[in-house]
Parts: structure tokens; C-alpha cells; sequence
């Protein structure tokens, strides 16, 4: 017999397995698909945060952000995004406080870089995903 090729059940069973493996994946990068959207969402917030001191220091004018968590939205300068469908925020305005998830949380940057209040936002319960304003004379946003 002539061995120069794969046969039909060799080649029936490659496509077999890789059909598993595929199947197998699927939830797993689905998984890893909703996590990378996640962190997306929290760096955009913190990006829109940081740019509006920015503005705030090199036009020597206040800039105010605000988040709506009912609409699910944030505007820096009439320019509003929206939050993806399977992101859920939360904010707060206290250390102490429980998180909401309704409601309008705005910051104000100062020109001197200052910020008007301390706000917490956290992005799908997730500690590490959670954003800080200070609102000392610094007003800086980090996660």
C-alpha cells in the first residue's frame, strides 16, 4: 500500500478534535473578551478624568465631568460617550459610602490643577477596576 497521504478517518479525526478545541475555547475567550471591555471602560473614565485637569491647567478655566449612571454616560465638554452594554458603574463621593449605581456624579477641575470633591468610581464591582479623584490641591485620577 502506498503511504504518501493521510486517510479519510485520519483526516475525519483531525477535523474531529480541532472541533473540540474550538468548542472548548469559545467560553474562555469570550471570558477574556468581557474582561478586556471592562478595563477599556475603566481607562477611558480615567483618560476623560486626566484630560479634563489637563484642560483645566493649560486653558486656565474650570472643566467639568459628568457621569450618569442611569444613562449610562459621560461628557467632558458637551461631548458625551456612552459605556458599553455589559459594563456596570458605580460611584461614590465618601470613603465610607455604599456604592450607587443611579444617579449624576460631576467633578470640577480648577485651573490650578485642584479638583472640586473626592469621587470613586468603580467599574463592575471590581476593586482593582476602581478609579479615585483626589480632591486635594493635587486632583489627580488614578486607579
Amino acid at each position: 500500500m502506498n503511504s504518501k497521504g493521510f486517510t479519510l478517518i485520519e483526516l475525519l479525526l483531525a477535523v474531529a478534535i480541532l472541533s473540540i478545541l474550538v468548542a472548548l475555547s469559545f467560553p474562555i475567550t469570550s471570558t477574556w473578551r468581557e474582561s478586556a471591555q471592562q478595563k477599556e471602560s475603566a481607562r477611558e473614565i480615567l483618560s476623560t478624568l486626566r484630560r479634563a485637569r489637563s484642560m483645566a491647567v493649560h486653558d486656565n478655566q474650570t472643566k467639568t465631568v459628568s457621569i450618569d449612571l442611569g444613562a449610562r454616560t459621560y461628557s467632558l465638554d458637551g461631548q458625551e460617550s456612552t459605556f458599553a452594554k455589559n459594563v456596570k458603574i458605580e460611584a461614590k463621593t465618601l470613603a465610607g459610602d455604599a456604592w450607587s449605581q443611579a444617579g449624576v456624579f460631576s467633578i470640577t477641575f480648577r485651573p490650578q490643577g485642584a479638583s472640586n470633591k473626592t469621587i470613586f468610581i468603580r467599574v463592575n464591582g471590581d476593586s482593582d477596576l476602581e478609579i479615585m479623584v483626589d480632591s486635594s490641591a493635587t486632583g489627580l485620577a488614578h486607579m
